[in-house]
This record gives structure tokens, sequence and C-alpha cells, in this order.
């Protein structure tokens, strides 16, 4: 048979022209009505915080790393510095997941001409990313989050110091930003409900954490910028009562329910769970009577207060089993509806305390500021007034009593009241080894004397980042090189 090339080519031509018209027609009649395809700044800030709350105050690391290493919590039955590839790698995953989003938010209140929006996320990724090179050290910073704009896919890693002084330099930027005749935060601001005067004492009290923290690294530098906060209150004002406490509350109805109560919760009040609070915690309330310590703790079946002792022989002594080890309080674990702690106002004066007592600046009273903090986390944890005047007045609490001196109570209490900030309390125990904890789990006991000091970094990072600094000791997993601001002597 005889075939009309002639005609076939214009019956295909006609059949494309045809598809090519159906196409436009089925890309347009394939738009989604009920489909964003513009997502509002707010939106992604929400996200961020969402992720960072669930990362940071969630079981596997507020509760079990970084709640074991800060002296805060154990896992009874283990006590172990459990590590997993997968969870290891999660972790910085979800860390950077988190300032990613914070990024994302950043662009597109820019594009929105929202400063305000703009100071708060860029005041969380600060925050994020000054939690994550206190758990690593060095990390992606600078470079990181700029595919799209300048193609990196192996972003260089920046030093403690280098990232410590770009994370004050965004926090100074978004507390020069913040302003409460600007833009409207919206829906997504999960954390202060779109109070932007909040955000601004936030960002200013981070400046002082991140300063505090880097003062026994770069003293003169920590100065500087303490001084420039204390010193311009009205530019500059920080967390002053507890109704500034950046707390993100959850709605309390599944699934939407507080990160410890997901894996703790006992809605009938018969706890069961193998998270319990530690020794080290259970000591230091014990010792000075704190009223704290019912609120923080639960009494054991035999009406004591005992925590999870580590130790070489930790899974032999029948002290550490689940009827003789206290449960974490129902303030911290037990609410569905309870709260993710960011930061609370009272470390903002412990640190004007520290700063005022070691002279790191002056014309104010650490005593003052110290008094002032102790109080403020005693009332936020629901102790009476004549409760609060009586701890005061306990003999290893007062000032200029007893055997040790006022830093080290200023150091004390507050490692005290960051009690589920376990993050921030294992990065200030690292920092001035108050308190002093000796008891380290029983596969480590033999070759070190503290708990861990840093996260192993990931083995993706190691394999496929070529910028992965191999100079940076790893031993043990969870040990090796000490972060830029752990002085700490004779620790191994």
């Amino acid at each position: 048979m005889k075939i009309n090339t002639k005609n076939s080519f214009l019956v295909l031509l006609l059949f494309m022209l045809l598809l090519g018209s159906c196409t436009e027609d089925f890309e347009t009649m394939n738009i989604s009505p009920n489909s964003a395809t513009t997502v509002p700044a707010s939106n992604v800030l929400g996200k961020s915080l969402l992720n960072s709350s669930q990362i940071l105050f969630g079981e596997r690391l507020d509760v079990y790393y970084a709640g074991s290493f800060s002296g805060y919590n154990a896992a009874i039955g283990a006590g172990d510095y459990e590590y997993r590839v997968g969870i290891n790698n999660s972790q910085w995953d979800a860390m950077y997941s988190s300032m990613t989003y914070a990024v994302e938010a950043m662009k597109l209140a820019k594009e929105e001409n929202n400063d305000n929006l703009y100071a708060a996320a860029l005041t969380l990724k600060s925050y994020m990313g000054h939690k994550a090179t206190d758990l690593w050290g060095s990390i992606p910073y600078s470079e990181a989050f700029s595919l799209a704009e300048n193609q990196i896919i192996y972003p260089k890693y920046d030093t403690e110091e280098e990232v410590y002084k770009q994370i004050l330099s965004e926090l100074k930027t978004a507390a020069d930003l913040f302003d409460t005749n600007g833009g409207e935060l919206g829906e997504g601001d999960f954390l202060f409900k779109g109070d932007v005067s909040k955000w601004r004492k936030f960002c200013n009290s981070l400046r002082l954490r991140v300063a505090i923290r880097m003062s026994s690294a770069d003293e003169a530098a920590a100065k500087l910028e303490i001084a420039s906060v204390v010193g311009n209150p009205n530019s500059y004002p920080i967390m002053q009562t507890n109704d500034d406490n950046a707390y993100l509350w959850w709605p309390g109805v599944l699934p939407d329910v507080e990160p410890w109560y997901a894996r703790m919760g006992a809605a009938d009040g018969n706890k069961t769970d193998g998270y319990r609070v530690s020794n080290a915690l259970v000591t230091a309330l014990l010792d000075n009577d704190d009223p704290r310590l019912p609120v923080y703790a639960d009494k054991n079946k035999y009406g004591n207060y005992r925590g999870y002792e580590f130790g070489p022989n930790q899974l032999n002594d029948t002290l550490n089993n689940g009827n003789n080890v206290s449960h974490i309080g129902d303030r911290f674990g037990n609410n569905p509806a309870g709260f993710s702690p960011f930061m609370n106002s009272s470390e903002a004066y412990f640190i004007l305390a520290e700063a005022y007592e070691r002279n790191l600046i002056t014309g104010g009273s650490a005593q003052s500021a110290y008094e002032t903090a102790v109080a403020m986390s005693l009332e936020e944890n629901g102790i009476e007034p004549a409760d609060i005047a009586t701890f005061m007045a306990e003999t290893e609490v007062a000032w200029d009593s007893g055997t040790t001196t006022n830093l080290y109570k200023i150091r004390l209490q507050k490692w005290i009241s960051l009690f589920k900030q376990s993050v921030e309390g294992w990065a200030e125990v690292r920092r001035t080894d108050v308190p002093l904890i000796l008891e380290v789990s029983k596969d480590y006991a033999g070759s070190h004397n503290r708990h861990p000091f840093r996260l192993a970094y990931p083995d993706s990072e190691k394999s496929l980042n070529t910028n992965f600094p191999f100079d940076i000791v790893e031993k043990d997993i969870f040990y090796g090189t000490q972060l830029w601001w752990d002085k700490r002597p004779g620790v191994q």
C-alpha cells in the first residue's frame, strides 16, 4: 500500500496543534482553587516555630540526650548515652530545617515589606543557629541556606567564634527593626501572639545569653555586647517579668499536644514511663530545701524524692529502679496543653547578676539581679511569697552567706531555673561546671569524668560535604574537642 506522506505530515501537524491547545487548557483547568500558590510569611514563621519546638523540646533531644547530659533527666533501665545513626542525623536535619523555614519567612516578609515579621524570623533563625553551634561546634552558617541565590551546594564550616559574631550581628539587626507601630506578625506567631514588644525583649535577652556564654572565650567582645544592651534600655529592652517568658503553649488536643506529654503523659495520673529525674537535679533541690522540688518531681513509691544516679554500677543499683526513682513533675511532663520554653525572664536577670558580679559591666547590683531572678523562677513555678522568702534565707541561697561564693549561687540557681531547657542547661554545665556533676554513664565512666562535650556530627556531612572540618576531634562519639567557650580544665 502506498502511504501519502504529505497527508500524513498534515495530519500529524494538526494533531500536535490540537494537543498543544489541549495542554494549555488542561494546565489552566488543573490549578486547584483550594491550593495556595502564595504562602504568607506568617505561616512559614509558624512552621519554623513548630519545627523548632519539636526538635529542641521533644523527647529525643530535650528529655534523653541533652536531658541526661545536663544532669536533669535519665532513662531508667538504660541510663546510657544512646547513639543511633538515624536519630543523630535526623537531629541535625531538623535543626537546619527549622532554620531554613525561618530564612524563607524572612524572604517572604521582605517581599511583604513587613520589617517586624522579618525581624521575628531573623531572631528565630539566630536562636536556632546558637543552639546548633552549642550542640556541634563549628557548623555551616554564613554560606548555609544559599543554594538558590549563590548555588552553594557544600557550604563552608564557620568556627564557633565566627558563628557567634554573626548571630550577635543578626540579633542587633532584628532589635533595630522591631517597631510596635509596624507590620503585624499574623496568625503564625505562636510564641507571642503578635506582641512585637515581647519579641523585641526576647531578641535583646538573647543577645545577653550569647554574650555571657562567649565571655569565657572572648571577654572583651562579651563586655561590649552586654553594655550595648544594658546601657540602652529604651532602645534595647529585655525580658522583665514572667509575662515576658518566651513559651510556646500547645493547644492540648491531638495531634497538637506538648511534646513531653506526648511521650510520657498519663491522663489518669498513673505514670509508668521510664524517663525520670536525675540525681544531680534532685540533690541540688534537696540540699537547700527548695520548694520547687515537688513541682519538678514526684515522690517515689515510698514517699521520697530520688533521682537516677549514673555510674559504672548504675544498672545493678536497686535504688535506680522504677519504684525508687522519681517521675518528672506534672507541670513539665503531664500537661497536654503545656509549654515549650524558648527562654524565661529569670534567665535575663541571672545573666545580669553574673555580669555585675564579674565586673563585665558596672552600674547595677549583682545581689538585686540575683534575688529578682530566683524569686521569678519560684513565682512561675507557683511558689507562694512566704515560701519564697523562706527559701531566699537558706544559708547556701542567701547572698554573702554559707560556704559557696555568690557567683556559684548565681550559676547554680540559673541551672535549676533552666529545667526543661536541656540544651541550654547542658551548655551552662559545660561553661561553668556548676553544679559539678561527676556521674558518668556506665559505658563511659571508665574513661571520662564528665557528661559529654558535644553531639556527634551526622555521617551525611562527613561523607558529602567536602568542606567538613576533619581537624575537629571526635572521641567516643560524644567527646573530643571541647567547644570554644568550654574552658574547664582537667575534664575528659
